[in-house]
Formats: structure tokens, sequence, C-alpha cells
């Protein structure tokens, strides 16, 4: 009788030692993901499947340069795409002047032209990129500086 009793002590010792334990090892867990995802991305957003990218228009007299270009991964990506998109700022709006569109079966794609702008206007770019890794695929939308 007096094993029995310790028997059941010892199991319900064990019992309540692994209720007690499972919610600090589940938080223990759950606390540690993010900080892991931090290091890995830093401050920088993750994105799935853009590589890389770049937006930059160049205005030299009356002549606007456009620059953009985005990437997959090349073992991966099956098609890029950019719209890019120069703007002219008119009171607090900005309104498209020119869009360029290009789509290409590849992990990259990019759009470099000129356009003749009018001086002493205030211009920018938006670009929309997105690649594609079969029927997936991903979406920025970036502005120039």
């Amino acid at each position: 009788m007096q094993r029995k009793t310790k028997e059941v002590l010892a199991t319900i010792c064990l019992g309540a030692t692994v209720l007690t334990l499972t919610p600090a090892v589940s938080w223990a867990e759950t606390a540690a993901i993010p900080v892991i995802c931090q290091q890995e991305t830093g401050i920088a957003p993750h994105m799935q499947y853009i590589e890389d990218w770049e937006c930059d228009l160049n205005v030299q007299g009356t002549t606007a340069i456009v620059d953009c270009y985005v990437s997959g991964n090349v073992n991966t990506a099956t098609k890029a795409k950019i719209i890019a998109e120069l703007q002219v700022k008119n009171g607090s709006s900005w309104i498209p002047v020119k869009i360029w569109t290009i789509t290409e079966d590849s992990y990259s794609a990019r759009v470099k032209e000129t356009y003749t702008i009018t001086q002493g206007n205030t211009y920018r770019l938006k670009a929309t990129m997105t690649i594609w890794e079969g029927s997936q695929s991903e979406t920025q939308i970036v502005y120039s500086s």
C-alpha cells in the first residue's frame, strides 16, 4: 500500500513538473523567434523573391535619365516586370508625364530611358517592380529621392 502511494505521488509530481515547464519552454521558443529574425534581416524589409533593385532619376538640364532595375534569384525567378513612371509635381500632387513598362521572361528586368522635361519643375520616379517564381510573385513600389 505504501509503495502504491509513492507511485501515485511520483506520477503527480512528474505531471506537475511537465505542466509547469511546458509554458516556459513554449514562451522561450516564441520569444527567440523575433530576435533571430531581427538579426537575420536587420532593419531592412525582408523581400521574398526580389533580391536586388535600383530606382534612379538623374536630371541634366532638360533631360531626365531614368534607370530602374530589379532582379530575383537567378535559379528560381521566372519573370520580372518594371513599370517606371516619371512624375511631375503639381501643387501637392504628383502627375504622371511618361510611363515605361517592360516584362522579361527572366530573373531580371531593366528600364533605362531618357525623356525631355521642362526646366524648373520638380520630378520624381515611381517604380513598380515585380518578380515571379512560378505562379508566386512579389511587388515593391519605390520612389527615387
